[in-house]
């Protein structure tokens, strides 16, 4: 994964990550762009742009995971919500590890919501995957998106609670963590003594504080 792309051997990675059908809908996601309704145009858009890996739910790797065998890194995503439910922020598993080894994939993708009534069913459904997809010589991406019960919704991207879930998704084994940019401030009361010392002016400081964070720089953090 690394060694693919434009950025190939330079330690960064960019990732397409298409589940937008998903959380948004076929219309609001790719209306705008057309072609984008056909999954082969992602991977084409994927390996045209050289980038890292390409990242989508089941039906949409399975669309092209023949045509474009070998192309570009894939990552199954195997949870996904949708915006036609409401009430506690919550998704689904869609697929499994098996699948990804069938569609030749060099990992899988779980999104966990740190701070959701149901934060803890999902670290349980993510730790069994991490499990299986580690036994079976797959990496695992974490989308650590906080919200939900003591996080305010300004305060899903504050600096405390951008680092809190990084630093949660790398106490689930994360192979690779991805958060949002974090903003200055402390969201969390608790911490505000903590963050006295912590520098948080510039985006370069806040990025070096959730690196802290994810085991001091020892894991991957894609923002």
């Amino acid at each position: 994964l690394l060694m693919h792309g434009k950025l190939g051997g330079t330690g960064k990675l960019v990732i397409l990550p298409v589940d937008q059908g998903y959380e948004h809908g076929p219309a609001r996601s790719f209306q705008p762009n057309p072609a984008a309704y056909d999954p082969h145009y992602l991977y084409q858009l994927a390996i045209d742009a050289g980038l890292s890996a390409y990242a989508a739910p089941l039906g949409s790797l399975e669309q092209g995971a023949d045509t474009f065998a070998g192309e570009v890194p894939l990552i199954l995503k195997v949870n996904s919500a949708n915006s036609l439910a409401t009430g506690v922020p919550d998704q689904a598993v869609t697929a499994s590890v098996d699948d990804a080894l069938r569609l030749g994939c060099v990992g899988i993708g779980f999104t966990m919501y740190p701070g959701s009534d149901q934060c803890f069913a999902m670290q349980e459904e993510l730790r069994e995957m991490t499990r299986e997809a580690k036994a079976k010589g797959l990496m695992t991406v974490v989308w650590s998106y906080p919200r939900g019960g003591a996080v305010t919704k300004s305060g899903e991207t504050a600096l405390d609670i951008v680092a809190y879930a990084a630093h949660m998704a790398a106490l689930m084994g994360a192979t690779i963590i991805k958060v949002k940019p974090p903003k200055a401030g402390v969201d969390l009361k608790a911490a505000e003594k903590a963050y006295e010392t912590v520098r948080q002016d510039t985006l370069a400081e806040r990025i070096a504080h959730v690196m802290q964070c994810a085991y001091a720089g020892k894991r991957i953090v894609i923002f």
